[in-house]
């Protein structure tokens, strides 16, 4: 058998503190595996169908991740023994080396303290300027602020709360991690914990809060205009211990240490994004200085939540999670918005991109200037460099777009692309079989959210993910949650890319906030003395500000009623009436009457 990924490379020297071994090959349905060497305790064994190479043999993609022991400045060769039918026999072997080891380190770069006043205005914050400045259009900020508004006024009961009864510390560590090709790297994250100086009745929760990062952010950045460090502050902020880690090519892993070369991010990578979360989760629960905020089991309980990218990497992270004894278990999972079949996504694309869409649902809608960026600058630069696909990226990507010989190529199952595919499929999970048989903690409650109004990333990722965790594991689709009429008239009307993708996360993370919310008061002997405020409409004030200056832009006003339909002006102007706002209603005036005086 031929191995097509490894983790560690061939011949890596590696960390004797490594936990396990990732080997990747072809095989035929019918095959058992044993194993030799120091990696054989209690793994997985990932099994995906594969579609789409230029020969079609009927093999699975079968994936072992395998937990090891491993001592100081040793060789070793791990062994994966097959067996088919008639006893057909089959190896695959992967040599590596251990270094001198050390002890583990955990250190502390940088930290904030944030009083729990301020931690209550983060969220509010983060809207107007993390969301809405983003928009280069006074009068779409205004359109995307009430509209905003109104989600948030109908749905969200948690992220608009004042919830937060803690200041929160939050720290920018580094941990000993692993690079892509399994060697020893220092990487980076955020952790964010309940200042409780002065707190001699704190009670630890029940949960371990992980989060995945979306694209672009990077928590340990300690910026409070990243979306990650906002959640995980909110979250701290009501008594949680919070686990961000930046991936590798983010935060302090972005430049290689020796040669000051820029470091690609593993986007998208799932096994390696997973080992590296898996480090960092385990380092921090494994220090002192943390113990205080999780319970004091052999085991502590973990809620995974990621977005988008950070979806991608949650569940991931819960595959992971089953090798071994890793010294926490995954009791939920929230994922959405993410490419949890990240091959078929890409394909829609390409697809997409040659005219060959057929009304498929992973092509039909989506905006290609919004997803292009995203090919040719994140997802294939890493798989080309770390995976050894036998591509050059100049083969792949043509400045801003993609090479018309790839797309044809790719489309047309040409054989010099199938490593590549094979990659591909290999992140992906909506292509699993028999996923029941790996599993370790089958009874991880996994929550899934997708708008089907997401013009970034299909919303058949997530139908198609849900139609393979049922029935045998506890998964539920919260179909509705991202399907209001005020969804399609961000999609359809407001018309900004990703803004449909953004705001549906904050749905999934308000629902992730309101169930932590729901356990608190279950366990909690004193959950009726928390005093929460809210307030309903708290964004008017600046959808007003933002409807002044649109109604000041006499031109840029002239411009956008000039380009849109009459009846988007319509549907628009009513949802600023229903304010019953004077500035709201007299933008609408101006929308429906552009010669209307100001």
């Amino acid at each position: 058998m031929v191995l097509l990924d490894t983790i560690p490379a061939t011949r890596a020297i590696v960390d004797p503190f490594t936990t396990d071994v990732d080997l990747t090959h072809r095989g035929a349905r019918s095959l058992a595996f044993t194993y030799a060497g120091p990696c054989t305790g209690k793994g997985i064994t990932l099994r995906r169908e594969l579609s789409d190479l230029s020969e079609d043999t009927g093999d699975w993609l079968v994936e072992h991740v395998l937990p090891c022991s491993l001592a100081d400045a040793t060789d070793y060769r791990v062994t994966v023994n097959a067996t088919g039918t008639a006893g057909k026999r089959y190896r695959a072997e992967l040599e590596f080396a251990t270094s001198q080891g050390g002890p583990r380190t955990l250190s502390v770069v940088d930290q904030t303290l944030t009083s729990s006043h301020r931690v209550n205005g983060l969220f509010d914050r983060y809207i107007d300027v993390a969301v809405i400045d983003e928009i280069d259009s006074w009068i779409l900020r205004a359109l995307a602020r009430v509209t905003i508004g109104k989600i948030a006024d109908l749905s969200w009961r948690e992220l608009t709360a004042r919830r937060a009864v803690h200041g929160v510390i939050a720290q920018h560590i580094e941990y000993d991690s692993r690079n892509p090709a399994g060697e020893p790297a220092t990487l980076t994250g955020l952790v964010a914990f309940p200042d409780i100086a002065g707190d001699p009745d704190f009670q630890h929760k029940d949960r371990v809060v992980v989060l995945s990062h979306a694209t672009g952010s990077t928590p340990s950045s300690l910026s409070i205009d990243d979306g990650w460090l906002v959640l995980a502050t909110l979250m701290a902020g009501r008594g949680y211990l919070v686990i961000a880690p930046d991936n590798f090519g983010r935060g302090g892993s972005k430049i290689h240490p020796l040669d000051g070369t820029v470091q690609l991010e593993t986007y998208l990578m799932a096994n390696r994004v997973a080992i590296n979360t898996l480090d960092m989760v385990n380092a921090v629960l494994a220090s002192d200085d943390y113990r205080a905020f999780r319970p004091p089991d052999a085991d502590a309980d973990v809620l995974s939540i990621g977005y988008s990218q950070g979806g991608h990497s949650a569940i991931a992270f819960w595959l992971a999670a089953q090798v071994g004894d890793v010294g926490f278990k995954v009791r939920e999972v929230y994922s959405g918005g993410a490419p949890h079949g990240l091959y078929e996504t890409v394909r829609g694309t390409l697809a997409r991109l040659d005219g060959r869409c057929d009304d498929s649902p992973w092509c039909r809608d989506m905006h290609l200037n919004a997803v292009l960026p995203y090919l040719t600058k994140r997802i294939l630069p890493p798989l080309v460099a770390y995976g050894g696909v036998g591509l050059e990226l100049d083969e792949v990507v043509d400045g801003d777009e993609l090479a018309d010989d790839f797309v044809a190529g790719m489309l047309d199952n040409e054989p010099r692309y199938d490593a590549l595919k094979i990659l591909l499929q290999q992140s992906s999970f909506t292509n699993l079989v028999e996923l029941e048989q790996a599993m370790a903690i089958p009874e991880t409650r996994v929550a899934l959210y997708h708008s089907p109004f997401d013009r970034l990333v299909p919303a058949q990722n997530t139908r198609d993910l849900v139609e393979l965790l049922s029935p045998d594991f506890d998964a539920r689709y919260f179909a509705e949650e991202c399907d209001g009429a005020l969804y399609g008239v961000l999609a359809d009307r407001v018309r900004i890319d990703g803004l449909v993708h953004t705001i549906c996360g904050l749905e999934a993370l308000d629902e992730a906030l309101q169930d932590l919310t729901a356990r608190t008061s279950a366990v909690s002997t004193d959950a009726g003395t928390e005093t929460v405020h809210r307030e309903p409409g708290g964004w008017l004030d600046r959808a007003e500000t933002l409807a002044g200056r649109a109604l000041a832009d006499a031109p840029a006003l002239a411009e956008f009623t000039t380009a849109a339909s009459a009846d988007d002006l319509q549907t628009l102007a009513g949802i600023l009436r229903e304010t019953a706002s004077a500035d709201l209603e007299a933008l609408a005036d101006q929308l429906t009457s552009p010669n209307a005086p100001p």
